[in-house]
């Protein structure tokens, strides 16, 4: 009888940690008043949002606009039209060179969420955050 409580009391933690859940999704908060937001409507369109609203436009030619900006800490990029359930090929394909680019404008913190067809990225999922 003992031998099988100490079993059991052995088994106890692995049957309990295997049953759970994972963490829910981590959600943005913006603390940043001077932040640049980008809308990413696919690998070669986008919207700044934030500091000054502009039309969608080629990738370029947005991010020469936040170039002029005084602000250079931020970048907070909103990717439409995202549709992994895991970070992939997609994800690489899009977010790399707008990752290099604001690196390039010196861009401290640049963090992308998952869009939802909002211009507010409260609330949003983040799907990387790089310092």
């Amino acid at each position: 009888m003992k031998k099988f409580i100490s079993l059991m009391l052995a088994a106890l933690p692995l049957i309990l940690t295997s049953c759970t859940t994972p963490p829910p999704p981590l959600v943005f908060h913006n603390t940043d008043s001077t932040a640049l937001v980008i809308k990413s409507l696919d690998s070669g369109t986008c919207q700044m949002l934030q500091p000054t609203a502009s039309a969608p436009g080629d990738n370029r030619q947005i991010l020469t606009k936040a170039e002029s900006l005084p602000q250079h800490q931020t970048a907070v990029v909103i990717l439409e039209n995202y549709t992994e359930r895991r970070m992939g090929e997609q994800f690489r394909d899009r977010c790399t060179p707008l990752f290099i680019a604001l690196r390039g404008l010196k861009y401290e913190h640049i963090i992308f969420l998952q869009g939802n067809n909002v211009s507010d990225p409260n609330g949003l999922i983040i799907l990387a955050e790089y310092f």
